[in-house]
């Protein structure tokens, strides 16, 4: 549930990133005039205006907005509209966007706008996962579901060197404690972060669930992914299992997005199945890649190693 009041405490760096979106739209030039009747117009800051297709799009863009807090949502999306057009228009009168290190932005989120567009296109319109479909899916993953469980984990994360893992590896074939563990590996130098945390389990990575389903309690286990480890240990679960029409809604939204991925990245590799790439310079000589997976990039965070599930659940 957005929390609308929150939004106060990020104000700086929501409106600079506003601005860079309004000068993409500006095309690093003069803003282009805008036609608004006197019932688009909700606000009119100086020379400019803000329409109730600007407050509409970014309302659009905040899902899951309960009823009782839409008039208020309007209202927060409206008051950061303005706060936006007032950095704008300071910003215009300061010629930033001729700056170098603002035209870049530019450039880079337009790039980024077209590129999105373009996939967006490219997967079109799917349907909603069949019924069979979403009973197959819900009984592949009973760990998921029909056995779903809260837990409390304790995760140490850190870099997945082969030397660091096989390290681990030893030290966990010895028997020696995560603390132990951790000891020796600030000891050679290696950064060790993590802590304890609740999680259910729709929220941790579909490849290591199964395992931890089936974990004993206080018994750690090594988990690898590419360039990053965790040693995860569950101190203690919860059973919370979903029926299958409870959990319905949420697998349909999965699937629908991970068949979006997959026509995605087929529409990538076909792209550059076509095109002549060179690498040049540094990268001279790198053997052809494939098309990235759309979601890589959502997973270089911290903690990417272990959450990665389908999430929504409730």
């Amino acid at each position: 549930m957005p929390n609308f009041e929150s939004v106060h405490v990020n104000k700086l760096s929501t409106i600079a990133s506003l601005v860079i979106s309004a000068f993409v739209l500006s095309a690093c030039g003069e803003r282009p005039p805008e036609k608004k009747t006197a019932t688009q117009v909700v606000a009119k800051v100086n020379g400019g205006e803000i329409s109730v297709h600007q407050v509409n799009y970014v309302l659009q863009r905040t899902p899951n907005i309960p009823p009782a807090q839409a008039d208020a949502a309007k209202r927060q999306v409206l008051e950061g509209l303005i706060d936006q057009e007032l950095a704008v228009q300071q910003a215009m009168e300061a010629k930033l966007e001729r700056t170098p290190t603002v035209m870049q932005a530019i450039e880079n989120a337009r790039r980024e706008i077209l590129a999105r567009a373009y996939l967006e296109q490219s997967v079109g319109k799917l349907g909603k996962a069949s019924t069979s479909e979403v009973g197959k899916f819900y009984a592949e993953h009973p760990e998921l579901f029909a056995n779903r469980k809260i837990y409390r984990l304790e995760e140490v994360l850190f870099a997945a060197t082969p030397d660091n893992v096989a390290v681990v590896r030893e030290l966990l074939g010895k028997g020696k404690s995560v603390a132990e563990i951790v000891t020796g590996l600030k000891a050679k130098g290696v950064e060790v972060v993590g802590g304890v945390a609740v999680k259910p389990a729709e929220q941790l990575a579909l490849e290591i669930l199964p395992k931890l389903a089936q974990a004993k309690e206080g018994q750690p286990q090594l988990i690898e992914s590419p360039g990053r480890a965790a040693i995860i240990t569950v101190l203690a679960t919860k059973s919370e299992p979903l029926d299958e029409a409870k959990a319905q809604p949420f697998i349909e939204n999965y699937l629908s997005n991970k068949q979006k991925a997959d026509l995605a990245r087929d529409s990538m590799k076909q792209l550059r199945d076509k095109a002549k790439i060179e690498y040049v310079g540094e990268f001279s000589g790198t053997p052809a890649a494939t098309a990235a997976a759309p979601e890589k990039a959502a997973a270089t965070g911290g903690d990417a190693v272990i959450n990665k599930g389908i999430g929504g659940l409730k």
